[in-house]
């Protein structure tokens, strides 16, 4: 899913996953702690990212994921993902299409939060 950065994120270390699909790999939700701000949402789920402090980065989206990790996933989880009626297929297409694009935010995103930390 494509990510929205919040005013916030957009000022912060996430600025160049602005607009880049991005993979998810879960179904759970959780609430911004207080003192955090939120810094990214997805269609389907609000909480995306958040930073508590300049230091404390939390991300619910798999920047990691590359087009080998991504596989095994498909591979050790194809029955949840039968189950829930999920097409593998079409994770891999995406991840082939737009993966080369993240690699490139991600590495951007580690680089400045490990400058800051």
């Amino acid at each position: 899913s494509e990510l929205t950065l919040t005013q916030d994120g957009r000022e912060s270390v996430l600025a160049p996953l602005e607009g880049v699909p991005v993979f998810h790999w879960h179904g759970d939700e959780f609430e911004i702690p207080a003192g955090a701000d939120r810094l990214a949402s997805t269609g389907g789920f609000p909480n995306q990212a958040f930073s508590l402090g300049s230091q404390n980065l939390a991300l619910q989206f798999h920047i990691e994921a590359d087009l080998r990790f991504i596989e095994r996933w498909l591979i050790g989880h194809s029955g949840e993902l039968a189950t829930a009626g999920i097409d593998p297929q079409a994770l891999r297409d995406g991840a082939a299409r737009h993966g080369c694009q993240l690699a490139d935010a991600a590495r951007e995103v580690i680089e400045s939060w490990l400058d800051g930390i």
